[in-house]
């Protein structure tokens, strides 16, 4: 090769570099410019119980800019100091915040709202709701597995606290609607996450009536399941199963109370429907998402059972319903997505019957909304209202992978 052409082969290698380096540097601007490190901020729950004192906030973006945040309504209850009032606060960005209410004695919802600016010049504001302590007030909580309230003067609506494992925090296990004139929980409502579940704990068998307080169910108004099943050929159904709460003794004693009972045909309690609770467990161990589950009964074609003198309706069907994010790991709560994509809802439906034993998982599915339609009750009221039907009419097996094939 002549010395003219190596110069010329040299010269375009030159220009060529120059070239892509000029491209580089100005997709590398471009880059800049759409940073993947947007600031944001969101609050861990949008509404809270009238008793509950903290709200939490997080926030996100470049570790280099910082954020400041000042309570503009609700400061004469809020605070972002325990010990004094402070309407303002501020830190570097990924660090998370704490808003402290007062409990609210009144018996009208309140609404909170803090506004946040980053040194980008990004600024949001959070808004968030604190319930009144109103006759049902202690069901008015931004829970994903929350029904809707519904007036009756049979139902009682109550909730079971615990503390799990290696912890002293108190914490939900679950909510019921009891029917004091049926003698069995219309639905029972409980979130289900690995550390519901372990270290795996013996199962206590403690069949007992539920004395405890707020409100407290008289037992006359309760199924005397205590010493032994019901005489028919019918099972003591674990409406939120033992095996769900196997995190301490005490949490999985609370499962045995007989607010938690359902009559249910005894071939059926341990074929399909075990089936599909061991599926639900797998599913929750496998998510970091909280999954929301309901429990319920329908008296379509029901009947009275006796048990000790006590009068049992029956329920001619039996419920679960889920709802989970797609994802299974967004770490937000149900009432901060506003996307159906990212929400998944399924529902299974059995007739209470032997002949149900061998009933698989695609013959037994429906939608949330079918049940809601045959209940009369709404259920995941936490959703956005504005995806709420969508969510609900799902009934699709593949969009819970595995678990149900």
């Amino acid at each position: 090769m002549n010395i003219r052409i190596l110069k010329e082969l040299n010269l375009r290698f030159i220009l060529l570099s120059v070239a892509v380096l000029a491209l580089f540097t100005a997709c590398s601007d471009k880059e800049e410019a759409w940073s993947p490190f947007k600031s944001q901020a969101s609050l861990v729950q949008s509404a809270i119980g009238y008793d509950e004192t903290t709200v939490t906030g997080k926030t996100s973006g470049s570790p280099t800019l910082n954020w400041t945040a000042v309570i503009t309504e609700g400061s004469e209850w809020c605070s972002f100091s325990q010990s004094a009032k402070q309407v303002s606060n501020s830190g570097k960005v990924g660090s998370n915040f704490t808003v402290y209410v007062d409990t609210n004695d009144t018996t009208s919802s309140r609404r909170g709202e803090i506004q946040i600016k980053f040194t980008d010049n990004y600024s949001v504001t959070l808004n968030f709701t604190q319930y009144g302590n109103g006759d049902n007030a202690e069901f008015n909580r931004a829970w994903g597995e929350q029904p809707e309230y519904r007036e009756d003067a049979d139902f009682v609506y109550k909730t079971y606290y615990t503390t799990l494992y290696g912890s002293t925090r108190k914490v939900r296990s679950y909510s019921i609607c009891y029917d004091t004139e049926k003698l069995v929980s219309q639905w029972v409502a409980y979130p289900l996450h690995t550390i519901y579940m372990s270290p795996s704990v013996s199962r206590t068998n403690a069949w007992s009536f539920d004395n405890t307080p707020n409100p407290t169910i008289p037992q006359s108004q309760q199924q005397d399941i205590v010493n032994g099943a019901y005489g028919n050929g019918d099972a003591r159904g674990h409406m939120l199963p033992s095996a769900s709460r196997y995190s301490t003794t005490a949490t999985n004693e609370q499962t045995f109370y007989a607010t938690n009972m359902m009559p249910q045909a005894y071939d059926f309690n341990g074929g399909s429907w075990a089936s599909l609770e061991d599926q639900v467990r797998t599913i929750a161990r496998t998510t970091s998402d909280t999954l929301f589950v309901v429990v319920g009964t329908l008296y379509e074609n029901s009947r009275i059972i006796n048990k000790n003198g006590r009068k049992i309706t029956r329920p001619s069907h039996c419920f679960k319903l889920l709802l989970k994010t797609r994802s299974g790991n967004t770490h937000k709560s149900i009432s901060e997505i506003t996307s159906a994509d990212d929400l998944v809802s399924i529902g299974f439906l059995y007739e209470n019957d032997n002949d149900s034993e061998y009933t698989t998982f695609s013959e037994a599915a429906v939608s949330v909304a079918e049940i809601e339609r045959r209940s009369g009750f709404t259920f995941f009221r936490n959703i956005d209202p504005s995806i709420a039907d969508e969510v609900k009419s799902q009934k699709n097996l593949d969009d819970w992978g595995n678990a149900f094939k």
